[in-house]
């Protein structure tokens, strides 16, 4: 029946158990399996075999990072292998995306009394990538040189702020706006209600996604990243950009894996910090939503600098900026070189991370929620198995073949290791 020599299920039960414990929790993937397949298996072996099978996904893949590491950093950056895909690239453009997520991890203290001295906290930060084919194609001028309708409506652009920010305090960056609930946030009185034809002046056309999340860190996101576009023949693409928000780790990808991309800021994090500023600086909604419309059209032009030369002259001659003020400063100045979005429009480029972003939410369904506790141990797995489910590139069916393939009815076990006496 071509059972595992320690499983009493077929091979076709456990990709059912491994398919409903992907999209559930296990208890609900028990009950599913029992209703739905007339298969009774308990929560608990639903967890077991998931991890199993998410574990050798995690080795399929540490195998194929290990051969990438191998290539010279030419062949790296721009070969490709021979079972690459063979992509047409006119007109479309290889991009990578890069973004964090959130998830309540169970340490060492879990069940003990919190150290008083510092700092702790259950959620901790994972990582997401996305690798995505886009059907866009270059031209000589900007095709969207005005600023989107949606940008400048406050009903549509202030709850887009507000859910940055409650990102970004969640990540506890250092340089966010103030509170949630200050006066910044607030949605001025003017309304802009158009009906305007989706442009996509965010990008083009989606094509092929490939996901990549883990909780190893950045540097294992930027090593699997890499080593998927090499294997999806991205290097052989005549347009490639790299777009996350303003974290620092996420340039540090680029630099060490991307660099031959276009780096790209994403337009919605920038615009945040660029309305926070505006309304602290002015103190009145209405004001400051006047010189936020200002500030959105430099920034839309590629006009950063102007912007943060005008930022500097609120700053009080004793030097004391607000919080707001001096976040948005530092956050565009940091991010200036890679704000060039006339120029990626033209190109043809997309200008933010929504791509990426909703992909997170998709893996948030699963594993987020101030009821769900995780071990890494058991944690990682699980998200490799929601990142093949949400790949278009993962060959399910390869997999289970590969799998059946490796096993031919023995248990497999070290071979033992003769002691010699230490005796004289």
């Amino acid at each position: 029946m071509g059972c595992d020599v320690d499983q009493s299920y077929t091979p076709a039960v456990i990709r059912k158990i491994v398919r409903a414990a992907t999209d559930h929790g296990y208890e609900t993937a028990s009950k599913s399996l029992e209703e739905l397949a007339e298969l009774f298996v308990s929560p608990k072996q639903c967890q077991r075999i998931a991890i199993r099978i998410g574990n050798e996904r995690i080795a399929e893949q540490d195998e194929q990072i290990k051969d990438y590491l191998k290539l010279t950093i030419p062949v790296q950056q721009h070969g490709q292998p021979s079972n690459a895909p063979r992509n047409d690239w006119n007109g479309r453009v290889a991009v990578i995306y890069a973004d964090g997520g959130r998830a309540q991890i169970r340490d060492d203290l879990w069940g003990k009394e919190k150290p008083k001295d510092k700092k702790h906290r259950w959620w901790r930060e994972s990582q997401c990538g996305v690798l995505q084919t886009v059907l866009s194609t270059p031209g000589v001028v900007d095709p969207h040189p005005d600023v989107p309708t949606e940008l400048k409506d406050p009903l549509w652009i202030v709850p887009k702020i507000k859910e940055i920010h409650r990102q970004r305090t969640a990540s506890n960056e250092s340089d966010r706006p103030s509170s949630q609930d200050s006066p910044s946030y607030r949605v001025p009185e003017q309304t802009l209600v158009q009906n305007k034809e989706d442009t996509r002046w965010s990008g083009g056309e989606p094509l092929v996604k490939t996901v990549i999340a883990t909780r190893k860190g950045y540097d294992q996101l930027g090593l699997a990243m890499a080593t998927e576009a090499y294997r999806r023949g991205f290097n052989q693409a005549t347009s490639k950009a790299f777009l996350g928000d303003g974290l620092k780790v996420n340039w540090t990808i680029w630099s060490r894996h991307f660099s031959h991309y276009i780096p790209i800021t994403d337009l919605m994090h920038a615009l945040s910090y660029v309305y926070a500023a505006a309304i602290s600086i002015h103190g009145q909604i209405e004001d400051g939503w006047q010189q936020y419309l200002q500030w959105l059209e430099f920034v839309w032009n590629g006009r950063t600098k102007e912007v943060i030369l005008q930022m500097k002259s609120f700053v009080p001659s004793e030097g004391v900026a607000s919080e707001d003020l001096a976040a948005a400063i530092t956050y565009l100045a940091n991010n200036a070189e890679r704000m060039k979005y006339d120029e990626y429009r033209t190109k043809g480029l997309p200008i933010t991370t929504s791509r990426v972003e909703s992909t997170q939410k998709q893996v948030n369904r699963r594993v987020k929620g101030t009821e769900k506790f995780w071990k890494d141990e058991s944690l990682e797995p699980l998200l490799q198995l929601i990142s093949d489910d949400l790949s278009e590139t993962h060959d399910r069916e390869a997999f289970w073949q590969r799998r059946q393939k490796r096993f031919h009815g023995y248990r497999t076990r070290k071979p033992r290791v003769k002691v010699e006496s230490s005796e004289s």
